[in-house]
């Protein structure tokens, strides 16, 4: 038979580890800084991807309008004057055709795009028809490689169909550091050494 100190002793035994179980399931101390930090990768996760991708169509609706801008003279005729007349000096101090061309479009977008890696490729058609046969066997995203090699300025005629091309080596800045770190495939290369094509393309007749 226990004596009344004795079991006084052994309820709060029995009752002890009960009592701090409840109290630890009740306290709250904490609790906010491991909510965020469950839920704070994936919304810098998000954050830096909506950022990444913004500025990548703004950088390609800044190229989509220097590529306009540049080939408006390829529309009236002026570019026979300044690309293609020998005794006339080249743009911008440029060498070739195909460099002052270039040069041109990076004139008209200074801030977003880096014209080191900017190709740009002016041809012309005698028919539509020929430009799209033409054009589908120099396509310049192969897998994840993109190849310029081939982009050259080619003066056009009159009443042709000209095509203007310029690609663009775009820098990912965000992204990239996202997935090495977690693992999750967010990034926006779509070619090698974290980087994405970005392309534009501008058609028209010249005048007659």
């Amino acid at each position: 038979m226990l004596t009344s100190p004795s079991r006084s002793v052994a309820r709060r035994l029995l009752r002890g580890p009960w009592r701090g179980s409840k109290g630890f399931f009740r306290n709250q101390r904490g609790a906010t800084a491991i909510e965020f930090g469950i839920v704070a990768v994936p919304f810098l996760v998000l954050v830096t991807t909506t950022i990444e991708t913004a500025l990548v169509l703004w950088t390609n609706q800044v190229l989509d309008d220097a590529v306009k801008q540049a080939a408006r003279t390829l529309l009236t005729g002026e570019s026979v004057a300044i690309y293609s007349t020998p005794s006339n000096p080249l743009p911008h101090g440029a060498k070739t055709s195909t460099e002052a061309f270039r040069r041109e479009v990076c004139a008209q977008a200074p801030a977003l795009v880096d014209c080191e890696k900017l190709r740009v490729d002016v041809r012309g058609y005698a028919t539509p028809t020929q430009a799209r046969t033409d054009l589908a066997t120099r396509n310049p995203l192969n897998g994840r490689t993109l190849n310029t090699s081939g982009f050259s300025y080619n003066q056009p005629g009159r009443g042709e169909t000209v095509v203007v091309r310029a690609a663009l080596r775009y820098s990912l800045y965000l992204t990239g550091w996202v997935d090495s770190l977690t693992g999750w495939t967010v990034s926006l290369a779509n070619i090698d050494g974290d980087e994405r094509a970005l392309f534009s393309v501008a058609t028209f007749r010249t005048e007659p």
